[in-house]
């Protein structure tokens, strides 16, 4: 498996954090939502261990930004 799939999950990133940056967290939620699933999907598909790695920075990171919201939201 090419980078590919894993480069194209960066713009998506900056879309999410774009909207909680907006305060549209109903938008950043469903955005959220999307790449988490995507993320588990090629987690699901590799044997890789570096895209592994790589796929699961990007797991801490839709963590940290899901976290932020629910903060803003308290």
């Amino acid at each position: 498996m090419n980078n590919t799939p894993i480069t194209n999950l960066k713009p998506k990133i900056q879309a999410i954090i774009d909207c909680i940056v907006a305060k549209n967290n109903v938008k950043a939620s469903i955005l959220l939502s999307e790449v988490n699933d995507e993320i588990e999907d090629l987690i699901d598909l590799t044997s890789d261990n570096n895209e592994l790695i790589e796929l699961s920075k990007y797991q801490m990171l839709l963590k940290h930004l899901q976290n932020k919201m629910k903060n803003e939201q308290q």
